[in-house]
């Protein structure tokens, strides 16, 4: 038996940009990087789920971190 979907929760650009603690422009920028959206006129909003997904997708750390994690592995090996 199918459950019925939740809502999805649809946000302005500035309640994801103080979400993410980010500018407005800075999300443009990620709109041309991939960052799902919705256009409506003038209007743009984002599916908060598919957003999430999109910055899991994306995530990279640091270099620092990186080379941490390679040194550990290549320790391991030895």
């Amino acid at each position: 038996m199918n459950s019925p979907e939740q809502p999805a929760e649809w946000l302005t650009e500035q309640q994801l940009a103080d979400r993410l603690h980010v500018s407005i422009r800075h999300l443009a920028n990620l709109r041309k990087a991939g960052l799902p959206y919705v256009q409506l006129g003038a209007s743009v909003r984002y599916r908060l789920g598919e957003v999430e997904a999109y910055l899991a997708a994306n995530r990279r750390l640091s270099s620092h971190v990186e080379r941490g994690r390679r040194r550990a592995k290549i320790g391991g090996r030895k």
